[in-house]
Order: C-alpha cells, then structure tokens, then sequence
C-alpha cells in the first residue's frame, strides 16, 4: 500500500515540474507600441478639385485627384505607389468616368514631395440614370497585411436642372460709410448641395449691377474660387464721399455660381442671387 502511495507521489511531482518547466519557456509579454502598428503613422490625404462636376452629352468635364502620403511628424514619403479606383457610395468599384488613359483602376508613385497628381474625367449624361455621388479610392500596402486607404467625393450632376443645388449671397457690413476713405464690405457666395456638403473648385461669378464702387481687383464684373467650405468670396470697395451726389445711394451686386444650366439668351446661370449694400455719405 505504501509503494502504491510512493508511485503516485512520483506521478504528480512529476506532473508539476513538467508544469513548472513548460511556464518558464514562454517568452515575456511584449509592450505595445505606443504608437500602435506603423501604418498609423503614416498620413494619406486626398482630394478632388472640383468636387462636383457636370455630366453634358458630349464633353466630359475633370477633375484633378491629389494625394498627399507623409509620417505623422510632417516628412514627406517618396517613391511610394499609390492605387486609385473609382467606387461609388456601398464602395463597390464602378465604371462611371475613368482616370488619364481611359482607365478605370490606376497607380503613380509618390514625388520627392510625397505628392501624386492624376486627372478623373467624369460621365457623360447618357451614361447615367440620375444624379450620384462617387469617391475617388486611393490605398497603399505598407508592412505586412497592413493596407493604408483614404477616399474623397465626387458629386455628379446630370445634364437638367438640379434643385438640391443652393447658393447663398451675403455682404458683411451691408451699409458702409462713404467718407476720405473708401469703405469696404465683404461679399460671399456660399454653394453646396441641399444636404450641407459644399461644392468645392466652382467658379463663383460677382457683378456690379448698379450703384458706385468696384471689386477689389479694380473690376464690375469678376470671379473666385470656392474653398473647402463651398464658399467664394471678394472685397467690394466702396466710393469716397466726393464721389456721392447723394446722402444715400445703393449697389446693387449679383452673384451667381457655375452651373451646366445657363440661360443663354441672359447669359444667366440658373442659381443667382442679388443683394443690396446702402451707402451713406459721411463728412470726414
């Protein structure tokens, strides 16, 4: 009975050195990267300018596709090949439009400035059924199974009027002192879709209607360029006091966004606002 009891001893000690010896092969824990994998570490912006473009019958309009690759601290990456696709809004690849060279999938490499600059030609109206919105696709492989990826929106219009398109015109200050010194009011044409998302890259035309004054760039009739806010603005400069016939007069200013839609026989676009700023004659 004792050597019974012996052997089972020998069994479990046995048992417990294998134990032992088998946790003392297991490497330490090792401690995450503060950082996280290094494909977090690496920043991929892209942009498209226009961000909406207008699908006629027969020219196709572009725009020009931006990629920007660099490390977080702000250095750029070089040399690095950069896949842009074209998906539409369930992310699934599509033919609508195609980049330079007729192609729907295509790669560039990175400049010495981590730059890439491609052209996206858009639809034409017969190839569409309605209004949509597409994203330009652009990803990277980098260590590993990581794959770094970044996408941006194009909104296409097709070719009849589109209500979900407004415009807006302000002027700040909206009645200016005439005196010594011309006065000056800021003048913003604001344009995006019905939904708040800004339309980017359009040209915003400003005209002088009636009344004294100029734009800043010494001109009645100008454009700009709305921002990343779907905004474009101009200085309108007023006239001094020796100028005013009147104690009060008004100017009025249009604005007016480009469109595919024109009124050709006003030379109108069809979103246009106008807006009056009051003049005041001053004494000094």
């Amino acid at each position: 009975m004792k050597k019974k009891n012996f052997v089972f001893l020998i069994i479990i000690l046995a048992g417990m050195t294998l134990i032992l010896s088998t946790s003392c092969k297991r490497e330490a824990v090792q401690e995450p990267n503060p950082l996280g994998p290094s494909g977090l570490s690496i920043v991929l912006d892209l942009s498209a300018t226009p961000n909406a473009l207008f699908a006629g019958t027969q020219a196709r309009e572009s725009a020009t596709i931006t990629a920007r690759l660099k490390k977080y601290d702000g250095m750029a990456l070089s040399g690095e090949t950069i896949i842009f696709e074209i998906r539409d809004s369930l992310g699934i690849k599509v033919n609508c439009g195609f980049f330079e060279g007729n192609q729907y999938v295509t790669s560039r490499q990175t400049d010495g400035a981590g730059n890439v600059t491609l052209t996206y030609f858009g639809p034409l109206a017969q190839e569409l059924v309605d209004n949509t919105t597409l994203y330009i696709f652009a990803h990277l492989a980098w260590e590993g199974k990581e794959e770094i990826s970044e996408l941006t929106p194009i909104y296409i219009v097709r070719d009849f009027y589109d209500p979900d398109l407004t415009f807006e015109l302000w002027a700040d200050p909206n009645v200016l002192w005439c005196t010594s010194k011309r006065p000056r009011s800021v003048i913003m044409g604001v344009f995006a879709r019905e939904d708040g998302n800004p339309i980017v890259g359009r040209k915003v035309f400003f005209e002088i209607l009636s009344g004294l004054g100029e734009f800043e760039d010494g001109k009645t009739k100008t454009y700009r360029i709305t921002n990343s806010e779907g905004i474009a603005s101009i200085e309108y400069v007023g006239p001094k006091n020796t100028e005013m016939t009147k104690a009060e007069d008004w100017v009025e200013i249009r604005g007016q966004p480009e469109t595919y839609w024109i009124d050709y026989e006003n030379n109108l676009y069809y979103l246009h606002k106008e807006l009056k700023i009051r003049l005041k004659k001053g004494t000094n």
